[in-house]
This record gives structure tokens, C-alpha cells and sequence, in this order.
């Protein structure tokens, strides 16, 4: 005698139902689809329509056009068996009854809709096989429950699984119960399936059989369709193939999480479950920073595209291309930013003679900025731009072992520099630091960064710090718009000036620093005698070698010793107090507003 016993994995069944349409090519298609979806089995209902309703009955012209004759159903239960899938099948009149005697021993099990359990014929052609028999009992009282069951009984001695599972097609995420499937298999000391009817469009489509197996369910019973928005018969809460195949990949992750020993490479694979797409909610410039706030989640043609949970989990990333207003995003659209620093530092101070060359606790200034910037987590490459002047010609033996690129360009256009560090390093945001900046900070510069990349701005800055502690993020498409507009770039030592100036060209992101970072009455940049004293002090006492100094570290130590942090109280940023030149310098970085 034949087993047809439920072994202990989890059943998937895929309900093909009258997803065919009433085409034999669309129900072969759909078999071949369960078969490469891992389904374990397909289940067929079989009717004829002048044996399963009279002409008078509301559906019986859609009978009509749903019927397939035996030679079709024949040919298909072969040829799911040559796939490797076990056939099920709905019996609904005695025209299905007599089907299934004829194909019984390739028929693996049945499934008894509601309305057959009163016909006692039926249940004694099915009782003489001994095949298992799929009972739904979703909104049934247990009392009702009690009587099928000894009903069943009586002409049956088949194995039963009772199919827990609303039937509103589709079924709402309240209606769904999950917790009776437990209730059921305590109560009837039998299996207990679940058939699911949510909307294949719900988040939880490819979800809910999961949670129906930790419940307890031993079989899945899921609609399969082909193509879901042709809306054809039974699409509501049907699977299209790649969605079941990710359910289906799901209860095989399941049932490894559950206890089983074997590991498969496919079942450790990102799960999608949401047809819901990430899409652009406005036009976005290849090599923007791409935020969630400039997406949305829509359904969309491109099966490519990006899950919201992809989304939350990877963004903020940079746009590889253009992307237009609702094009949806797809891998090949985005990249993880690549960060760089570059350092801008000449040989030209006058109020203290090459400054980025003087030793402090000897190391030479521009070292120790060098130092720091390498320090920053999530940066990829520091650059040291400098000119292409002979003067400056000392800078190019700080590579820190190779550490440090050096750009050498044009000595007034500090933006090309950038350009170029930035061209160099491959990066999609650079970081602006002045070579006069000994102590810049690591946590500050990862603090800006991180607020960057959150608000998916242009142009980052702090709104007050100790002098000499930060730098400006700014991310290279903006940089490079600022470049190509056409108004001559001047003053570009003063870079932030063409950012601040211009909002309506660029989005500007100013944060206030953590509380832990925000101490603006110190000093801690290198342009006169007393700031080098200072550094000298901090460095020696602190007995910093060849190694990041944090701002934490300085932060604890000028708390403590407030007479050192009074060295350079006196000294101030020499352009600031030039009103002239600041006027000059606003009037120079202002942009025509039509090149937006």
C-alpha cells in the first residue's frame, strides 16, 4: 500500500485554481512555474459545468469557459509528475469524483471544498483510496467542526489536515488568525494547514505562510498566476512565480531556523516580499546623494527595482545616473559613496612663515592634520592639494608611506584642486580641510559626514566650533555645477562663501555639533606664533607621537588646564575683522540666480 502521509517539512502547495483561464498552454505554463517556484505540489479543481451547476446558476457561463477535458487534465497531472511535483486536487461534482478514480494513482491528495461534504457519494469514492484529504475549516465554530468530523468519519478513513484559512478573497490582515492554527491541532489531534488569501500586493504576502509554519502549520496552500495584473479568474491573492518562489525560499529559512542541520546557499538570499518599488519622487543628478526622502515607494514595471526594505536597510547612496521623477531605482542606479579629504595647504603664510613645515612635538604641522584626517572612519582617501608652484614644491614628500596622494594645481582656483583630489580618489564627496588645522577633528569631520549623507545635502558645515577642529563636506556633482556655471570663480580660498551664498543653487545643511564637540571659544588653528606655542603644549604634555590626537583627548585636557587654552585668546582670524574684504568677498561668491 502506497504512503501518502505528510512528512514532518512543511508542504507547499501552489492553488492553480482557475488561474489557467480555461487555456491548456497557461496551465502547463503554471505547473512548470510551481516547479521552479519549489512548490512541493500543485492542486487542480476539476468540474464540469453542467455537473456542477445548472444553466441557471449565476456562474455557469464562466463554468463553461473554465472547463478542460480529461485528455487536458490527463496530459498536465503527467506532465507535473515529470517536473517532480506531487498533484492534488479539488473534486466539486461527480464528473471530478469520476476523473480522479480514473488518474488516482497519480493523484497524491484531495482537497474537499465545503459543499461536498454533504454528498456521501463523493466521500466514499475518495474513502476507497486512502489518500490524505485536505478539509478547510476556516469560520467554522468547533461544534461544526465536531460534526464534519464524525460525517467524515463515517465514509472516510483518509488521513485528514485541517485546512485553517479565511476565505474572503481578498482575506484583510485582521481576519487572518494565526493563532487558531495551534487551537486547532491541540483540539483535533491532527495536522493543521493554513491556505492563505491575503492580497498578493500586502507586505506580508510572502510572510504569512512563514508565520503560519511557526504556528504550526504543516501545509501551505498558496494561489499561483501568471501575470497578476491581467486580473484574470482568482488573481486576488495569487503569487505571481518569482513572488512564490521568494515565499518559498522563505519556509526553506524557516525550517532551517526551526531546527534542520542542512544549510543551502538559496536560503540564505535576501527575501523580497513587498511589491511595493523605490522610485524617485523628483529628478536626481547622477552623482547626488540619494536620500529615502527623495523616494517613494510605488508599484512599478521594473521587477529590478529596489524594495522599500532594500532601501531603508542601504540609503543614503549616490546616484550612478540621472534618475528621473518616478523612474524607478534599481542597483545599477546606485553605489555606496566613496569619501575622500582633501587637505589645502600652500607655503605662502606671512604671519608665520611656512606653518604647514614647522615641528610640533616635532612633527611638522601639516603632518599632524594629515594624521587626523586619515583617523576619520568611513573615508577612503586623503589628498593633499597643494600648487603647482615651486614654493611649494616641500609638500610633496608628505605621502605618509604612500598614505597620502598629493594633486599640485592652478594656486588660486582652490575648487579645481578639489576637483581633481576628487577626480583622483574616484570620490562622490570630498571634504575640504585647510592645511593650517593640526588638531582637526576625527569626530567632528565623522559627525558632518554622517549628517551629510543623512540630509543628502550639497554643502555641510558646522555652525560653530573651535576654529581649526572641522572642515565643509561638500558632495563633487555640486562642486562640479559650481565650476561649469559661468560666472568666473574668484576668492576661492573662501569656498563655503559660493555654497552659503547660493541656496537656491545648492542645499545647504549647517548642524550645531553634539554637545561633547561644541566648545567655540577655543582656538585650534596655526597662524601665529602663540597658536604654535599652544599646539607645542598640548602635543608635548600630552605626549602625542606619531599618532591621531582626538578631540576628545584635547577636550579633557584644556578642561583641565584652562591657562594653556589662554595662550592664543588674543589671536583672531585676520579676514573676519577686514569688513572690506568681507564684502568684497560676499559680492564676489554670489551667483546669478538662473543658473539654477
Amino acid at each position: 500500500m502506497e504512503s501518502n502521509s505528510i512528512s514532518e517539512k512543511v508542504k507547499v502547495i501552489a492553488e492553480i485554481a482557475n488561474a489557467h483561464q480555461g487555456k491548456e498552454e497557461n496551465l502547463k505554463a503554471l505547473i512548470k512555474a510551481a516547479a521552479e517556484s519549489g512548490a512541493d505540489g500543485v492542486k487542480f479543481q476539476w468540474f464540469k459545468y453542467d455537473r456542477i451547476a445548472t444553466p441557471c446558476f449565476f456562474a455557469y457561463e464562466s463554468y463553461i469557459e473554465l472547463f478542460l477535458n480529461e485528455d487536458v487534465w490527463k496530459n498536465c497531472v503527467a506532465y507535473g509528475k515529470r517536473l517532480g511535483l506531487e498533484i492534488w486536487v479539488d473534486i466539486f461534482d461527480s464528473w471530478g469524483a469520476g476523473l480522479f478514480l480514473h488518474l488516482q494513482h497519480d493523484i497524491d491528495g484531495i482537497k474537499l471544498p465545503t459543499t461536498i461534504l454533504q454528498s456521501t457519494e463523493i466521500m466514499k469514492t475518495i474513502g476507497m483510496t486512502e489518500k490524505p484529504v485536505l478539509i478547510g475549516v476556516g469560520g467554522w465554530y468547533e461544534e461544526e467542526i465536531d460534526q464534519m468530523m464524525s460525517l467524515v468519519k463515517q465514509h472516510m478513513a483518509n488521513q485528514l489536515i485541517l485546512m485553517h484559512g479565511f476565505q474572503g478573497y481578498p482575506t484583510k490582515l485582521e481576519d487572518i488568525n494565526l493563532k487558531r492554527i495551534q487551537h486547532l491541532q491541540k483540539r483535533y489531534k491532527v495536522q493543521i494547514g493554513f491556505a492563505d488569501h491575503i492580497d498578493a500586493d500586502h507586505p506580508l504576502a510572502a510572510d504569512l505562510p512563514v508565520y503560519a509554519f511557526f504556528s504550526g502549520a504543516a501545509v501551505i496552500e498558496k494561489h499561483i498566476t501568471l501575470h497578476r495584473a491581467a486580473k484574470g479568474f482568482d488573481y486576488y491573492s495569487s503569487l505571481e512565480p518569482n513572488e512564490f518562489k521568494v515565499m518559498t525560499e522563505k519556509l526553506q529559512q524557516a525550517q532551517i531556523a526551526d531546527g534542520s542541520t542542512e544549510v543551502k546557499e538559496s536560503e540564505r538570499k535576501y527575501l523580497h516580499d513587498s511589491s511595493l518599488r523605490v522610485t524617485a519622487n523628483r529628478d536626481i543628478k547622477k552623482g547626488e546623494i540619494i536620500t529615502l526622502d527623495k523616494t517613494s515607494y510605488k508599484r512599478c514595471g521594473n521587477e529590478n527595482a529596489l524594495m522599500p526594505l532594500q532601501a531603508e536597510d542601504a540609503f543614503p547612496q549616490v546616484a550612478t545616473a540621472n534618475v528621473s521623477l518616478n523612474q524607478p531605482i534599481t542597483l545599477n542606479e546606485i553605489k555606496s559613496p566613496r569619501i575622500a579629504i582633501a587637505v589645502i595647504c600652500r607655503l605662502k603664510s606671512t604671519r608665520l612663515p611656512k606653518k604647514a613645515l614647522l615641528p610640533i612635538y616635532g612633527i611638522p604641522s601639516v603632518e599632524r592634520c594629515l594624521i587626523n584626517c586619515l583617523a576619520v572612519p568611513g573615508v577612503h582617501e586623503v589628498v593633499l592639494a597643494t600648487s603647482n608652484l615651486p614654493e611649494d614644491d616641500p609638500l610633496e614628500a608628505f605621502t605618509l608611506n604612500g598614505k597620502v596622494r598629493i594633486v599640485r594645481d592652478a594656486p588660486e582656483n582652490v575648487a579645481e584642486r578639489m576637483l581633481e583630489a576628487a577626480a583622483l580618489t574616484k570620490s562622490d564627496i570630498i571634504i575640504r580641510v585647510t592645511g593650517d588645522c593640526p588638531a582637526v577633528s576625527p569626530e567632528v569631520l565623522q559627525y558632518l559626514i554622517d549628517r551629510h549623507l543623512q540630509k543628502g545635502a550639497d554643502y555641510t558645515q558646522e555652525l560653530s566650533s573651535s576654529a581649526g577642529i572641522s572642515g565643509n563636506v561638500i558632495t563633487v556633482e555640486a562642486l562640479q555645477r559650481l565650476v561649469q556655471q559661468p560666472k568666473p570663480l574668484t576668492h576661492t580660498e573662501y569656498l563655503s562663501f559660493y555654497f552659503l551664498n547660493n541656496p537656491s543653487l545648492f542645499s545647504i545643511n549647517q548642524v550645531s555639533l553634539p554637545e561633547e564637540l561644541h566648545y567655540p571659544s577655543w582656538r585650534l588653528t596655526l597662524d601665529e606664533p602663540k597658536d604654535l606655542e599652544l599646539f607645542e603644549q598640548i602635543y608635548r604634555n600630552l605626549d602625542v607621537k606619531n599618532e591621531p590626537l582626538y578631540f576628545s583627548r584635547i577636550r579633557d585636557y584644556l578642561s583641565e588646564n584652562q591657562h594653556v587654552s589662554k595662550i592664543n585668546q588674543d589671536v583672531s582670524t585676520k579676514w573676519i575683522d577686514q569688513t572690506s574684504l568681507v564684502k568684497e568677498i560676499n559680492k564676489a561668491t554670489l551667483l546669478p540666480s538662473e543658473n539654477k
